[in-house]
């Protein structure tokens, strides 16, 4: 299989929480998608499998010790370093990202009104998140809107599923009912890709940043660092598999290169053998 020789857009589909979850439920959307090109279900999370570092590192390049990236300084909202020698090229939140990268960005608790925070923090303390819903809203309506036809990178961070595991368990029938409510998210958001024609010019990934074990995440077992990886595009075969050895921090090599750009000597992100 080989990439064009550049997409003119990236479509990153971050599916927090989920680990390799999703082989336990029903998810005919996120299985057509797997279908609908390349896929591995052995790919690993980087070490420690928290969201930051994860994240971090797929959207840097680079391990967690280089990027510097933990959770509770991204929950606080510390902006990334403008002088770390492992710049981002695109944006999470501004937890990850440098101030001066200059992006569309939208989080439910940070650009809604105070009425609907409200409502959405009184729901995530009853352990019932629905934050997916509203990032899923305005995404379809950004995908929609022609004046973002030219979009170059969309990062898409679903976070609802992590907060079914930190509150009923991972792998808990609640979590992984919640995991049905996320593939039919998958849907409408692969619906309006279709819808507007983006499907032929746009390389889409999905991948996870860690699974959980218990109520919680960070260490080093199987259910924490098994993870996924899925890519659709023009020129990669439906139905083929990655079998090189891939980590979800790889997706950075693999976005730089259908970006038509030389990988930086710097990263620790690899660009899988199958796409070489």
């Amino acid at each position: 299989m080989v990439f064009q020789e550049s997409y003119k857009r990236i479509i990153i589909l971050g599916l927090d929480g989920v680990g390799r979850f999703l082989t336990e439920t029903e998810t005919p959307n996120i299985d057509a998608f797997f279908a609908s090109g390349a896929s591995s279900l052995k790919a690993k999370a980087v070490v420690p499998t928290d969201s930051a570092e994860n994240w971090g590192s797929l959207l840097h390049g680079v391990l967690p010790h280089k990027h510097g990236l933990r959770n509770g300084d991204v929950d606080a909202g510390i902006p990334y370093d403008e002088n770390n020698p492992y710049p981002t090229w695109e944006s999470i939140n501004t937890g990850i990202i440098e101030l001066s990268v200059k992006v569309d960005l939208y989080a439910p608790l940070t650009h809604e009104n105070f009425f609907f925070k409200w409502w959405l923090r009184f729901k995530h303390k009853i352990k019932n998140s629905i934050f997916d819903y509203s990032v899923v809203s305005r995404l379809v309506d950004y995908i929609h809107d022609p004046k973002n036809r030219d979009v170059k990178l969309i990062f898409v961070h679903l976070t609802d599923v992590d907060e079914y595991g930190h509150g009923h368990n991972y792998g808990s029938q609640t979590y992984l009912e919640q995991i049905k409510v996320l593939d039919s998210h998958i849907g409408k958001i692969l619906e309006a890709i279709d819808k507007e024609g983006w499907n032929d010019d746009s390389l889409v990934i999905m991948t996870t940043d860690h699974g959980g074990i218990g109520t919680s995440h960070g260490g080093k077992s199987d259910e924490e660092v098994n993870v996924f990886l899925a890519v659709r595009g023009e020129g990669i075969e439906p139905n083929s598999k990655i079998e090189s050895e891939v980590c979800n921090m790889d997706c950075a090599a693999l976005i730089v290169k259908a970006l038509g750009m030389e990988i930086p000597e710097w990263f620790d992100a690899k660009l899988p053998i199958e796409f070489a």
